[in-house]
């Protein structure tokens, strides 16, 4: 099945060398962008019109909200399907269903069938479709297939034009926060980005948001009085989230992610036992400041923006680390800020780049020149000589030359896309498939 599979994948992937518009801030280029995806659901059955939706936007802690709503449903007895993105390291890892990843065969078939509705529409004069576009559809439809009920839908980036945008009024809608990130599509301002993430906003919804600045809860009430939507603030230490915590390995960060998650399973009667449970059984996302191998240590994080990397400095201040990091980020991030920060608490920074094409990488030899010089070790074009080369610093002492002594830590970090590639050296692709999970057994 995992051959199969991944043939299947690699076709839909392959779709992706279709001449397709260049990204447009035009208003009406994104509405029509929109419909692309409404005609291909429409072709497919309308899939999104057979689900019950929570859907999620922010900048940081939406793939770990989402799980832990996951969890929560589950062990109340729904039939829940969650779509996150990007994967770390198989795409089958977007698509998790009950307690394990979605099934092969089902996700293969209902890629074969997105495919084929999607020759259809182009048939009929359609522009292409993005692969986030198309990813989106093969989610509703394989959910479906699956006998979902409950679809916890993650957005790729931004709102308001996101290809999950295109579903029904969802029964809650989730705004974690909002912070400076992919600033090449949604603006170079909070207000610009918090106006593009409150366009999740339904009529007659539910809103939740974890936002607690003034200014930016008034952008999302602007649009819920609109939409005529409920809006609900919660606080980073809300009553709600003080009743339990969160398993250890769960950084401080995450009891706002939690706080969110209790309020949301309050608005579905879902009671108070339950989702204890929940919360107690739920695992850390991959790439999530997760250690993947003792003896040296090894930390893959997949934090990407400086407000991201800002809980990872957290981390390692917590942990007391002074880590070797190998750092990597993608063409379109402003790295300067996150490697400074970096610095801070580093014993030595090396450079690399991620394999996927799916999205360009940063020159990790530029990347080293913002490094300082006294944390700057070497680039390297390929992850694996950059993993045996900080491997050999730790080997042998893990001390470069005039620094302060030992660390046998090394944290991978800057891309979810560099963290999942090297995820791959320890656990590979054909051992999650067949498991049907992230994690080993």
């Amino acid at each position: 099945m995992s051959k199969q599979f991944k043939i299947t994948y690699d076709k839909l992937l392959s779709l992706t060398n279709l001449q397709l518009k260049p990204y447009s801030d035009s208003k009406a280029e994104l509405e029509r962008s929109l419909d692309r995806t409404r005609a291909l659901l429409k072709q497919l059955g309308s899939p999104d019109k057979k689900l019950k939706f929570i859907h999620i936007t922010g900048t940081s802690g939406k793939g770990s909200t989402a799980n832990m709503l996951h969890q929560i449903l589950f062990e109340a007895g729904e039939k829940v399907g969650t779509y996150t993105s990007p994967h770390t390291t198989s795409y089958l890892e977007r698509f998790q269903t009950g307690d394990k990843l979605i099934d092969p065969k089902i996700l293969s078939d209902s890629i074969e069938e997105v495919i084929s509705a999607y020759e259809q529409i182009l048939e009929k004069g359609s522009d292409e479709l993005s692969f986030f576009e198309l990813s989106t559809a093969v989610a509703l439809h394989a959910f479906v297939k699956a006998g979902i009920k409950w679809c916890v839908l993650e957005v790729g980036c931004g709102g308001r034009y996101d290809a999950t945008n295109v579903i029904p009024t969802p029964r809650v809608a989730i705004i974690t926060n909002i912070d400076l990130d992919h600033t090449e599509l949604l603006g170079n301002t909070l207000s610009e980005i918090a106006y593009e993430k409150a366009g999740i906003i339904k009529n007659n919804g539910v809103v939740f948001s974890g936002e607690t600045r003034p200014t930016i809860r008034k952008i999302f009430m602007k649009e819920a009085i609109k939409n005529n939507a409920a809006l609900f603030f919660i606080d980073p230490h809300h009553d709600v989230g003080a009743r339990r915590a969160l398993p250890l390995q769960f950084g401080s960060h995450q009891q706002h992610n939690s706080a969110i998650a209790e309020a949301v399973a309050r608005e579905l009667e879902i009671p108070d036992e339950i989702v204890a449970k929940a919360l107690q059984s739920t695992k850390l996302l991959p790439c999530r400041f997760e250690t993947i191998q003792k003896n040296p240590t090894v930390i893959l994080d997949g934090a990407h923006s400086p407000a991201k990397i800002k809980t990872t400095v957290a981390m390692i201040k917590n942990q007391n680390l002074k880590p070797h990091i190998i750092f990597g980020c993608t063409s379109t991030k402003n790295p300067e800020e996150i490697i400074k920060q970096l610095a801070l608490v580093a014993e030595s920074i090396t450079t690399t780049r991620f394999d996927t094409q799916m999205r360009k990488a940063a020159n990790p030899f530029k990347l080293l020149g913002l490094v300082p010089k006294s944390k700057r070790t070497s680039a390297f074009l390929d992850w694996r000589d950059a993993l045996e080369h900080v491997e050999k610093l730790v080997k042998f002492g893990g001390a470069r030359p005039g620094s302060a002594g030992k660390s046998d830590t090394i944290v991978i970090t800057g891309s979810l896309y560099l963290s999942g590639d090297m995820r791959a050296h320890w656990i590979p692709e054909e051992q999650i498939i067949k498991n049907r999970s992230s994690f080993k057994k």
